[in-house]
């Protein structure tokens, strides 16, 4: 079975609307948007439920949410959610451009397999889950109601929320995995993270993993429906994306800090992977950031 693959931007280009880095819709009588097969996404998706159910499925396991559960479903992450009639909640998507600070992506980036289990399904107790509902709850009013002012309000509330939950989903007891524990697909986003800048080849990061380049791909297939090499590359692309909005740098500073040859090779790689010159590029990205 062929499984599709959703991006942010085909949402708002259906609605004819400017793209933005963030979604967010209210299920009600069953209403859900756009998730009716087995799906990858290129953005992270959190649903919160206020009454009803709604039958969950990330790869191959299948839970089913209702009110004081959070389903929080990684990119890349197969998935489908089904919401019966009665349901009524709020589902907000957002990229990892820009919600990826350095604080989340200690936790975020790695997708450490022992933290995406637990935020894929997670039980709150009642209070907890009544404050992170109250922010997906201020995070909709603000998306109604768009200004540069509730973009930013938006932008705040998704990170309380995410550290909210992330907080609910480490154990008391401290048994929390890291990265080198976990599974292989985990331990090379972990790899990644650290030697991107300097290391771009699958080679490096088999050795690492004490793998093959064959099996890594095969990994890499199985959990993301990319090969390695363009996990790699999409973890560069990421960065540059951060870079180009947030730092204030020149290309030919951004080139040197992400270890190009030249500003040269920073312009091959980015049009090559986004038809876009690293100047258009920042102007698309700051049309949908509002920088």
């Amino acid at each position: 079975m062929e499984i599709r693959n959703h991006s942010l931007k085909e949402v708002f280009d259906k609605k004819n609307t400017a793209c933005l880095s963030f979604h967010v819709y209210e299920v009600q009588d069953g209403y859900l948007n756009e998730n009716d097969a087995l799906h990858r996404s290129d953005y992270f998706q959190v649903v919160l439920l206020e009454s009803g159910e709604a039958k969950q499925q990330v790869e191959e396991n299948i839970h089913v949410l209702t009110a004081n559960t959070v389903s929080v479903v990684f990119p890349n992450q197969v998935n489908l959610l089904d919401v019966n009639n009665k349901s009524r909640g709020i589902v907000i998507q957002f990229d990892e451009v820009l919600f990826c600070s350095d604080l989340l992506k200690n936790e975020l980036s790695a997708y450490s397999n022992d933290l995406i289990g637990k935020l894929n399904y997670i039980t709150l107790p009642t209070h907890k889950y009544m404050q992170v509902y109250a922010y997906a709850t201020q995070i909709l009013k603000a998306f109604r109601n768009l200004s540069p002012i509730k973009k930013e309000q938006i932008r705040f509330f998704i990170k309380i929320m995410l550290l909210e939950i992330i907080e609910a989903a480490h154990p008391r007891e401290n048994s929390f995995q890291v990265p080198d524990q976990a599974d292989q697909y985990a331990r090379y986003k972990s790899l990644i993270e650290v030697d991107f800048k300097t290391e771009r080849t699958v080679t490096y990061y088999a050795e690492k993993l004490r793998t093959t380049t064959g099996k890594l791909n095969e990994i890499c297939k199985i959990r993301a429906g990319k090969t390695a090499l363009q996990v790699i590359h999409e973890r560069l692309l990421t960065e540059i994306k951060r870079l180009l909005l947030f730092s204030g740098m020149s290309c030919k500073e951004i080139s040197f800090e992400l270890g190009f040859d030249s500003p040269s090779a920073l312009n091959k790689f980015v049009i090559a992977k986004t038809n876009a010159t690293p100047g258009e590029l920042k102007q698309q990205l700051s049309r949908i950031y509002n920088y």
